[in-house]
């Protein structure tokens, strides 16, 4: 059974639940570099990993992550491809949480986008931002989550609003106007940046990014997981039932955006806004809006479900 500090009921889902962080201003963010590097900072004294699953890492993969973890302590950037497979398995097999925390920062920045390090091209997607949630992201200390927070708002204003990308990302294309925006999107949730405000801003942007990413409602939002690395050898889920409740918060909040603010008006707006210039996009956009109301189907029913939550306060990790 969950414990809570203090109870929190969200009767009125026009305001933003107190647990969630509204959008700062471009203005109030640090630079990335400088988002970064204060990333760096706070996880750099964690643990470096020293029990390893010897199935999932043997002897070639456990002195590679040995290594990339010993020049993060002693303050040189890691080689992507000597942490990478910790992105691959359970996070109890590669260390536990303590890892996790260590390498976040250059996991983000090198592996955000789902470009896999030369050493992984065989491989999936490496799947960083459900791992963080499987390592139990959502209850690390605030010190550790903040500027994670940071570097996701900066890279929100940098891409929607700017179009630039300063980290690694795959060549998508002409046609794909979106880019790494879903991945950073995904990233601010899972840092706790309220999806209204993410979609309020995403239709003042009106730039072709910014409207890519508004024909695809509850798309991005960080979902919950299948487990949470605390919880997998108990009887009692406590990280893995909060982080459902968190997950239904967030897609509430999406939900409300989307509805206030795509509406069938500005779907229209915007396919005629790229109908010449950007075809393939407009023809997207024209599907979204001659189906809308079964696109939008399950965002109206979720925006309307008066649903009472407690956010789950669990001890930090």
């Amino acid at each position: 059974m969950l414990l809570y500090k203090r109870s929190v009921a969200l009767q009125s889902w026009t305001m933003r639940p107190s647990q969630l962080y509204p959008l700062l201003s471009s203005q109030d963010l640090p630079t990335l570099d400088g988002a970064f590097a204060a990333c760096v900072t706070v996880c750099r004294e964690h643990t470096p990993p020293t029990h390893l699953c010897r199935q999932c890492f043997p002897e070639p993969f456990e002195r590679k992550l040995k290594h990339a973890a010993k020049a993060i302590v002693t303050g040189n950037d890691p080689d992507a491809e000597d942490y990478a497979q910790i992105y691959f398995e359970h996070p109890n097999c590669s260390g536990g949480v303590e890892t996790h925390k260590l390498f976040a920062p250059y996991a983000i920045r090198d592996l955000l986008t789902g470009c896999a390090p030369d050493g992984s091209k065989g491989y999936s997607y490496v799947e960083v931002l459900e791992s963080m949630m499987q390592a139990g992201f959502w209850f690390w200390p605030d010190r550790l989550k903040a500027p994670i927070h940071a570097i996701a708002a900066r890279l929100f204003w940098d891409w929607f609003r700017g179009g630039h990308y300063a980290w690694v990302k795959p060549d998508y294309g002409a046609d794909d106007l979106l880019g790494p925006g879903d991945d950073i999107l995904t990233l601010c949730s899972l840092g706790l940046i309220d999806p209204y405000d993410l979609v309020r801003t995403l239709v003042t942007s009106k730039t072709p990014q910014a409207d890519d990413a508004l024909t695809c409602p509850l798309n991005f939002l960080a979902q919950a997981c299948t487990y949470v690395a605390l919880d997998t050898y108990t009887q009692i889920s406590t990280y893995q039932t909060a982080t459902e409740v968190i997950a239904a918060i967030l897609a509430k909040r999406e939900a409300l955006a989307f509805k206030d603010y795509v509406t069938p008006e500005l779907v229209g707006n915007v396919f005629f806004k790229y109908a010449q210039t950007h075809p393939k996009m407009a023809q997207e956009i024209s599907e979204f809006g001659r189906y809308y109301e079964v696109r939008m189907a399950n965002t109206f029913e979720r925006a309307a479900n008066p649903v009472i939550a407690e956010w789950p306060e669990v001890p930090d990790v």
